[in-house]
């Protein structure tokens, strides 16, 4: 298991020096900004979209199901 662990840390040791590596580029037209309202705004959104994704199905398949079938008539 040790050995396993530490074979995964090599391609990504490589990868990290290659990324440190590369150059930086001139900011153009399709460049999106990281310290701007619109980049936080899409990382906000995409985390709270992606969390409502991960609870949904608890959700669907526990209270809200309950509460639909005790309006129903159904009770457990």
């Amino acid at each position: 298991m040790l050995i396993g662990r530490f074979l995964i840390i090599i391609p990504m040791l490589a990868v990290a020096g290659n990324l440190a590596a590369k150059k930086k580029l001139a900011v153009t037209a399709g460049t999106l900004p990281t310290h701007g309202p619109l980049f936080v705004s899409l990382l906000v959104g995409t985390v709270v979209i992606i969390g409502a994704l991960t609870f949904f199905p608890a959700l669907s398949l526990g209270p809200i199901v309950e509460h639909l079938l005790m309006l129903q008539g159904r009770l457990f």
